[in-house]
């Protein structure tokens, strides 16, 4: 017998799996609203005492983050096994999306998880730390794999505009219709990867447009 097919006294299946609870927490978030919700309640609804619950996640903002340090595992992993000659750009640029890849049945937590987080007090406040290991994976490989240190402008850069590619595109997708966040990473990379190059061609136009003034006539206002 699994820990999933165990039940309680009141004859309710027992949700003991780690991934399977944080399944749980993110349902209950989504549907009484984050602040609302206490490790009580999620103890509850999974028919394990709060104690139980701990040993799992001190706190509600760890069910946020029940993956990460597991995809942060994997792509330092990924990453180590990269021929030296690729352009690390061009590699991270591939690997950070592919570490936001979930299944079809986890995309409603997915964006659940993602609403929440853009819908705090700033922003970022539920994860900012999170993404420390994350940072401290990405920087590694840049410095690594070229000639500048963490300290230098090129890698603070590079880094900032990667996370930010990946959050921009998830917060995006969150609040579409869409129903997965691939189109979106897939794009949101490939800008960073190209400087941006794809959306020149309407830049351009645009400018075509003023060129003879602020307002498009020859003559300025």
């Amino acid at each position: 017998m699994t820990d999933l097919q165990k039940t309680n006294r009141g004859g309710r299946p027992r949700v003991t799996d780690k991934s399977a609870i944080a399944a749980v927490g993110l349902r209950l978030f989504a549907d009484r609203g984050y602040d609302s919700v206490t490790m009580a309640d999620i103890a509850e609804e999974c028919g394990i005492g709060r104690s139980t619950l701990l040993r799992y996640f001190a706190a509600k903002a760890d069910i946020l983050w029940d993956r990460s340090a597991d995809e942060v595992t994997a792509l330092a992993e990924k990453l180590g096994t990269v021929p030296e000659a690729e352009d690390p750009i061009a590699v991270l640029c591939v690997e950070l999306p592919a570490m936001l890849t979930y299944l079809d049945s986890e995309i409603d937590l997915l964006r659940t998880q993602v609403s929440i987080i853009a819908e705090s007090s700033n922003g970022w406040p539920l994860g900012s730390t999170r993404f420390n290991p994350w940072e401290s994976v990405v920087i590694g490989f840049i410095t690594d794999r070229t000639h500048h240190s963490a300290d230098d402008l090129f890698t603070k850069l590079l880094a900032q505009s990667l996370f930010s590619a990946g959050w921009t595109a998830l917060t995006v997708w969150a609040d579409s219709d869409e129903a997965r966040p691939d189109r979106l990473l897939d794009e949101a990379f490939a800008l960073v990867r190209n400087g941006f190059k794809a959306a020149r061609p309407s830049i351009e136009q645009a400018d075509k447009g003023t060129a003879g003034g602020c307002f498009g006539t020859a003559g300025g206002v």
